[in-house]
């Protein structure tokens, strides 16, 4: 059976089946993993993967602001989708996990790195994703899972012992 035909079962969410386009076509290297047939992992490369999927969403961010400002709200739909799939991508990744979408509100309440009231956020954009209130709110979370991803890798590297550090450690006491 072809992958792009298959989704896993971890990835079985109703808003990302649209018109022709499956939750694959939305998460191809998580369904790939989840079938065996993929071992990459880019969620554990975390920084280089958190600036592809920033970079990903430039194009959809410049779209969608065009639509909405000449009130193509019908038309952003299929946009909306992607941007908030790359967005559910960036949580995931920027903590280490590849995207579940199975039990996905119990998932986002155990993440470290999450914006504030994430659960209620993402519902409200899954609910309404045409309305321009969306559009805002999905540019802001990506913007903010950026900052709170750099700032714990930051506080992350910070906190990690220089090979200096550890040599006077253990050299001089």
């Amino acid at each position: 059976m072809n992958w792009k035909m298959q989704v896993s079962e971890r990835l079985q969410h109703e808003f990302f089946f649209l018109d022709s386009l499956t939750p694959a076509d939305f998460f191809p290297e998580e369904n790939r993993f989840y079938l065996g047939m993929d071992e990459s992992m880019p969620w554990k490369n975390e920084e280089e993967a958190v600036i592809q999927i920033v970079h990903d969403w430039q194009p959809y961010l410049k779209e969608l602001t065009g639509l909405f400002k000449e009130r193509k709200n019908k038309e952003t739909k299929p946009l909306m989708v992607k941007g908030i799939s790359l967005f559910i991508r960036l949580l995931f990744w920027s903590n280490n996990e590849p995207t579940d979408l199975k039990n996905l509100q119990e998932k986002l309440v155990l993440f470290e790195a999450k914006p504030v009231n994430i659960v209620e956020r993402l519902q409200f954009l899954m609910q309404r994703p045409t309305l321009y209130h969306s559009f805002i709110q999905l540019s802001e979370l990506m913007i903010e899972q950026e900052k709170i991803f750099y700032k714990n890798m930051v506080i992350k590297k910070k906190s990690e012992p220089t090979l200096i550090s550890r040599f006077t450690l253990f050299t001089f006491h």
